[in-house]
């Protein structure tokens, strides 16, 4: 969950702005005038962790350019919107998976889409309301429970057979 790890981001000393991408592999640390870049640069290795680098002069200019061009770039208040992006794109794509392997109609598609954006806003309210996590890896750990409470959710919505069908196939569809 970015907005936590921005969060702390920002209140590193000498850090004026912290920005994710909307992908929430790059961070563009805006830094004071006075700023010790190295000791900020060390605080910041320790929010994000192992693995953590400075792009090169060149990579961040073109990251830059495609801000310019309207590539957005998130803020700690905005984290929670690239959460909710992700979990409409993931119910979209998962309901269309069950549609291809089941024969599910249309409509069956979009009850299952809707049960999985549900959970998933719920997940990730959760998530963030906690504090938010070191990776994103941490869907792939919950995931079962999430499945589990969107086959729950489509009990109503669509028939017997395909309700099993969707119990078998969703726990497997997102795992690591």
């Amino acid at each position: 969950m970015l907005a936590p790890v921005l969060a702390r981001l920002d209140a590193i000393p000498g850090v004026t702005a912290a920005r994710v991408d909307s992908s929430g592999r790059f961070f563009w640390i805006a830094l004071e005038e006075t700023a010790d870049a190295s000791r900020v640069a060390a605080l910041v290795d320790r929010v994000l962790g192992e693995g953590t680098r400075c792009l090169s002069t060149a990579d961040t200019e073109a990251q830059l350019a495609a801000h310019r061009h309207g590539d957005p770039w998130l803020t700690a208040n905005e984290g929670m919107t690239l959460s909710f992006v992700e979990s409409r794109i993931l119910s979209v794509r998962l309901a269309g998976d069950v549609e291809r392997q089941t024969g599910a109609t249309a409509e069956q598609r979009e009850a299952i889409a809707e049960a999985i954006r549900l959970e998933l806003f719920a997940a990730m309210e959760r998530v963030h309301a906690e504090g938010g996590r070191r990776t994103s890896g941490w869907i792939y750990q919950e995931w079962p429970a999430i499945s589990a409470a969107i086959v729950e959710r489509c009990a109503q919505p669509i028939p017997s057979v395909l309700h099993r069908r969707l119990a078998e196939l969703l726990p497997r569809m997102l795992i690591r």
